[in-house]
């Protein structure tokens, strides 16, 4: 049976609760649950679970709660966000009047209503102080059970009536169609797609990364629907697809993943979607764009969501006249957030921030389809008013089937009015975005279709895709190039294991191909039958066979001259002659002769640029049993050398190594010899062979001139 996301919260609070020292499950549960009798840890655990199911036991808890804690489940459910930092929680009841620090987390913690984020392996937890203080303090994370947060949003927030006046005196309001949020997140999930982002250790984006999203010409781009140029639109769109769980941190690194289920549902399921997805975005400012806060959490969160919860009261105080105008919230948030006056941008100190305002209404709740405007005046969407205020959730908009135009030139133009989430799921899979305008366009190419059809995708799919959404057929040129890509990727094949046979020649192996024993040539000399299976070993003459898991044997003799190379083709693998290039050609072959191979000193020297010579040396004692020869040393290492010198000495070779040793030691004679060259042999400069001869010649020892 699929898990239901009541039961992925069921067990993330099961899992929470038995993290739990005995003392404090037990300290919990008998706020939680009242069990009359000393009950075993494992059934106290599955009777909390078990109250999250039970809505009239879920009511009676909350109203035991302070109402500091209750307005905290109330601000969770109205969030729809069920994972929150402590540090926003109490933000949020500090903008709500309430000081009391820590004690609103620690009451739900305490009931058993709310629980901490715990790593795998997390020690048996005994204090909620202590993890608090443990854990990164308002950095720290905690989360509620959907069937706990949802009862509590009827909850009075203590907010006050912002309103103004109503509609009749500004006209008719703006209201956004949804898509243009859906379509960035679109795009940036495509290109992470082509090229993942990384994080620094610092959880901040690189230098390079971010240039290219806010360089970005069609993320960065102000929208038809969106009369304000949203700040770092680029960036945004990446960390709420992080929080929207389209990209997934893989260590530092970001990378796409599929679309998840949601998207294949209606629009306004989307929306509702991104809305709590949006609230867990931090490293962004609707003024200044990419914003790190370094000590601070960011106030971006909690200050829109306010902003929001604002326009709620007025939609349920005066749900015929719902405007509020910016400069009133911005007053508000103003005077009552405890950090944003001092985190937003300086600038937006003159109008004590209305700007910001207006930028985050209009340049990201507007186009959520959470807010209308006119002018400067606010008020809910009628999706809006569904999720914040729980009015009934507005109808679909008509969907018109045919809205792409698929043109000769693999270009396609989608018209925003037929556009859904699916489609955009599935236009984001086979093409490329190219402009997010009210006909957006895409381009078909080989990259994007290879990973369309990487993502499951096949080439009938696609095409009829394209086919039921478009307002005619697809032109044939472009049915054709989509086959062609298709057959280029179809033929790279992926064996899980194969045998691969090594022919001596050419001709060896284009014999077995003609007689069918392989069927498909990897190399010259190399074949592989079309399935990767054993071939018909018994019509083959084996001479070897190969463990590649075993160290690689020894195959190849250097000759006399210390540059030719000769294989033993009934040990060598067929690694051997990529090896072999690296350092040499191969010579022409010769009939009932291996192969052989020539150093080069080219070959030599780049192969010396990316590796060590010990690392050549260590290929050459393993494929020949002895270090690159001397010969080979030369190749490589004589432009490095001093140049040798070229001198006319005479060169004296005497009768026995005896007398050629009392010629070196005597002092008559020792300054007389130039070097000694062997037992026997030295040579002497001319200009001191007569002096030679002569004192030779005073003991007896002739030296003919």
């Amino acid at each position: 049976m699929p898990v239901t996301p009541d039961d992925h919260w069921s067990d993330r609070c099961r899992a929470a609760l038995t993290a739990y020292s005995e003392p404090l499950l037990r300290a919990v549960a008998a706020r939680l649950v009242k069990p009359r009798v000393n009950q075993p840890a494992d059934e106290l655990i599955e009777k909390s679970v078990g109250v999250f199911a039970n809505p009239p036991v879920i009511d009676r808890r909350l109203r035991d709660l302070p109402e500091p804690a209750r307005r905290l489940f109330a601000l969770v459910g109205l969030s729809r966000q069920h994972r929150w930092k402590v540090g926003h929680l109490l933000t949020l009841l500090s903008a709500l009047g309430h000081h009391e620090g820590f004690a609103p987390v620690a009451d739900a913690l305490g009931a058993g209503l709310l629980f901490p984020e715990l790593p795998p392996g997390h020690p048996p937890l005994e204090d909620f102080s202590a993890w608090l203080a443990t854990s990164g303090g308002m950095s720290a994370e905690v989360f509620a059970h959907p069937a706990v947060s949802s009862r509590a949003r009827a909850e009075d927030l203590g907010l006050p009536d912002l309103g103004s006046a109503g509609g009749d005196a500004i006209g008719h309001p703006r209201a956004a169609d949804g898509l243009d949020w859906v379509l960035r997140l679109a795009a940036v999930w495509q290109q992470v797609l082509a090229g993942p982002v990384r994080f620094t250790q610092a959880n901040t984006l690189f230098k390079k990364d971010l240039t290219r999203l806010q360089a970005d010409e069609m993320l960065a781009a102000p929208s038809a629907d969106v009369p304000v140029q949203v700040a770092d639109a680029g960036v945004l769109a990446l960390l709420w697809a992080v929080a929207a769980r389209l990209l997934a941190d893989d260590g530092g690194e970001l990378k796409a993943v599929a679309f998840p289920p949601a998207w294949d549902g209606p629009l306004h399921g989307t929306l509702a979607d991104l809305f709590p997805a949006l609230l867990r975005v931090e490293a962004w400012d609707p003024l200044a764009g990419y914003a790190v806060y370094d000590a601070a959490l960011s106030p971006t969160p909690t200050a829109g969501f306010l902003a929001l919860l604002l326009l709620a009261k007025r939609a349920k105080a005066a749900p015929d006249a719902p405007w509020v105008p910016g400069a009133a919230i911005a007053e508000w948030l103003w005077t009552n957030h405890p950090s944003w006056a001092a985190l937003i941008p300086p600038d937006a100190a003159k109008d004590k921030g209305t700007a910001w305002v207006n930028a985050f209404l209009v340049g990201v709740a507007y186009p959520l389809q959470l807010v209308e405007f006119a002018g400067e005046l606010f008020r809910l969407s009628p999706l809006g008013r569904h999720l914040l205020t729980g009015d009934k959730e507005p109808s679909a908009p008509p969907v018109f089937q045919q809205t792409l135009l698929v043109q000769p030139n693999a270009e396609i133009l989608a018209y925003r009015q037929g556009l859904t989430p699916a489609l955009v799921g599935t236009l984001s899979r086979v093409a490329k975005w190219n402009g997010l305008g009210p006909a957006c366009t895409l381009e078909l190419t080989p990259e994007q279709t290879y990973r369309g059809l990487e993502s499951g995708m096949t080439l009938p799919m696609i095409v009829q895709a394209l086919t039921r959404h478009s307002s005619r057929p697809v032109p044939a040129p472009v049915a054709d190039l989509l086959q062609r890509w298709a057959s280029k990727r179809e033929r790279i094949t992926v064996f899980a294991s194969a045998v691969l046979v090594e022919f001596t020649t050419p001709a060896e192996l284009d014999a077995a191909v003609n007689r069918g024993i392989v069927a498909i040539r990897l190399t010259d000399r190399i074949g592989i039958t079309a399935d990767g299976t054993e071939p018909a070993l018994a019509q083959l003459r084996l001479i070897a066979n190969r463990d590649y898991e075993s160290k690689p044997q020894r195959c190849v003799t250097v000759a006399d001259d210390g540059v030719t190379l000769t294989v033993d083709a009934a040990i060598a693998d067929l690694l051997l002659d990529v090896e072999l290039s690296r350092f040499a050609v191969p010579l022409p072959a010769e009939p009932n002769a291996p192969r052989r191979f020539r150093l080069v000193p080219e070959l030599l020297r780049k192969a010396a640029q990316n590796n060590p010579l010990a690392d050549i040396d260590g290929w050459f004692t393993d494929r020949t049993g002895h270090p690159l020869s001397a010969a080979g040393r030369l190749l490589l290492l004589g432009p490095q050398l001093p140049p040798p010198t070229a001198e006319r000495l005479l060169v004296v070779r005497f009768p026995s190594p005896e007398v050629a040793d009392g010629v070196m030691q005597w002092p008559e004679t020792r300054p007389l010899v130039a070097e000694r060259l062997g037992p026997t042999t030295m040579v002497v400069d001319e200009a001191n062979f007569a002096a030679l001869q002569k004192v030779l010649a005073e003991i007896g020892v002739p030296l003919p001139g």
